[in-house]
């Protein structure tokens, strides 16, 4: 009976390769050859053939390229050409930006089923709103569906930042009809409609009728008072069509609330907005030119019940009180009135926003419950309870998902510990990657690049103003440098990508801002006149 030697076979492979490719490189034993432009390539016919089915069905019968040893390539890139040859016989491929669709053309040409699947994941893993065109026309041309898909939910997620580009004026009605009517695209009804108008003006008379059947689908109530005045007003597509009706909008608009004309801006100015006590309204300040705009007032219900949190969510700002009471205001608005939502049974609770839904959980109370809100249905729902129990942990989402960071715990010591929840499966998770400094009562604020947790409470009670950050890509904490001022119990906002740091127990009149490409903090402005509420600062778009 035989036994089996083991062997490294894949290596016995890969050395074979090696040496038939260094027969290659100098004609050794080479019976064909494959020319394109300027370039004559000798290969190994049975090496082509079992690679490529492309040469195995060239080579399998006598013709014109069998009986001359040569096939010439033509209408093909001679540099992309010899990539793909490469390829077959090391199974290496490296490509430059300006040349990924050639070279898809030429694998897809040559059938290197392999190269082709490579190609695609290697865009997959590339795509960004610059190459987006690029690739979606690629993966559309040679099939590549799973590479569609990712395209298209690209889009959605990242639809205002690939409109900003010209490529996107070229794109075809079907496309534009997906994007238009997904209730998965991360954009307000305004900033769809504002692009669409934009691509229809770019081949109007192709492109009129596909305007006229998207827009009447678009919810025309989450819209802006103002911003639907503007259209009646301005937007010829709109009136021309209708009108023998634009009267009777107009009507209809001024009836409710005569709202002025207003466009829409797609970049929009992002600006902090504050609950201020002594005025009993919210304020604005822009950041840029440091000026403060007064909003509207607090409702007395809000401030009898004891504002606690605020968050933002589409065109609304919701705020949360002390028992529970939950009221919303459309703050674009200027004549709206707060609304009281369905209570939580949370109490002092700390809320977030994430994908439609408004998240809280308790954070002046020893607990491991967290709820969500749906504004479709005016509903709380509890979620799955947390593992750890703690009080005044810091709530942010990053990555698709809640994080739960630091926190006390029911013996009273500080933590460093991250929990995350997952809303696609409903479960939570420990972070094995731990905070280096353990604290409680801090905030937390996240870019796209990452997670920023700064200040709060250490273990010895002292107010703190160190600052550390979890890259979206490595994973691990990092110490920044710190605030320029101590702050426990405090608010935290994104505005364009840099930090900002507001009220507190320590100086609560300080604004600071921390620019992540200097790395340094600044105090921007210190607030005259006005006593805020402190972990209530939300960043709107104005």
């Amino acid at each position: 009976m035989e036994e089996k030697i083991n062997t490294d076979s894949k290596e016995h492979a890969v050395e074979i390769l090696q040496q038939l490719n260094e027969y290659r490189k100098t004609g050794r034993h080479c019976d064909f050859m494959i020319k394109a432009g300027s370039e004559e390539l000798p290969v190994h016919k049975n090496i082509v053939s079992a690679s490529s089915d492309y040469f195995k069905a060239m080579l399998s019968h006598e013709n014109v390229e069998t009986k001359s040893g040569v096939v010439e390539i033509k209408g093909f890139d001679e540099v992309c050409v010899k990539k793909c040859v490469d390829f077959i016989y090391t199974g290496d491929a490296y490509v430059a930006k300006e040349k990924r669709e050639t070279l898809m053309g030429v694998a897809h040409m040559m059938q290197l089923q392999r190269l082709c699947d490579s190609i695609a994941i290697f865009l997959e893993d590339d795509l960004d709103p610059r190459s987006f065109f690029q690739t979606r026309k690629i993966a559309n041309r040679y099939n590549c569906k799973q590479l569609e898909e990712k395209c298209n939910q690209f889009a959605l997620q990242r639809f205002i930042e690939i409109a900003q580009f010209d490529e996107f004026m070229d794109l075809d009605t079907k496309f534009i009809s997906f994007l238009m009517e997904s209730k998965e695209t991360k954009a307000r009804e305004e900033g769809k409609c504002k692009v669409l108008l934009a691509w229809t003006k770019h081949d109007i008379d192709e492109r009129k009728k596909c305007f006229l059947s998207l827009v009447m689908k678009f919810q025309l109530t989450k819209m802006t008072l103002s911003y639907r005045r503007f259209l009646v007003e301005n937007e010829p597509l709109l009136y021309e069509s209708m009108q023998s009706i634009r009267s009777m909008t107009l009507s209809i608009l001024d009836s409710n609330g005569n709202a002025g004309s207003k466009d829409f801006n797609l970049i929009q100015n992002q600006q902090l907005v504050v609950f201020d006590q002594t005025s009993k309204r919210m304020h604005c300040h822009d950041v840029d030119d440091k000026t403060w705009t007064p909003m509207q007032t607090i409702d007395q219900a809000i401030i009898q019940n004891t504002l606690y949190s605020a968050v933002v969510m589409e065109s609304y700002i919701y705020v949360i009180c002390t028992n529970g009471s939950f009221y919303r205001l459309e703050y674009a608005e200027s004549n709206a009135k707060w609304e009281q939502m369905t209570n939580t049974n949370l109490q002092n609770a700390c809320v977030v926003a994430l994908d439609g839904f408004v998240y809280g959980i308790e954070d002046g109370n020893f607990s491991n419950v967290m709820e969500r809100y749906d504004p479709s249905n005016n509903r709380y729902t509890r979620l799955t309870n947390k593992s750890l129990i703690l009080a005044h942990e810091s709530l942010v989402v990053a990555d698709g998902k809640v994080f739960c960071i630091v926190g006390r715990n029911q013996q009273g010591r500080a933590t460093n510990q991250v929990e995350i929840y997952d809303p696609v499966t409903s479960t939570w998770s420990m972070d094995n990657r731990s905070l280096n400094e353990a604290r409680w009562h801090a905030t937390a604020t996240a870019t796209e690049e990452g997670i920023y947790v700064m200040g709060g409470y250490n273990d010895s009670r002292n107010t703190s103003n160190t600052v550390e950050y979890r890259s979206s890509v490595t994973k691990t904490w990092m110490i920044l440098k710190p605030m320029k001022t101590t702050r426990q119990w405090f608010s935290s906002c994104v505005i364009h990508g840099k930090v900002y740091v507001i009220g507190g127990n320590g100086n609560p009149a300080n604004i600071e801002e921390y620019d992540p490409e200097t790395k340094e903090w600044k105090i921007i402005e210190t607030i005259q006149g006005k006593n805020i509420y402190s972990s209530s600062t939300v960043a709107i778009s104005v």
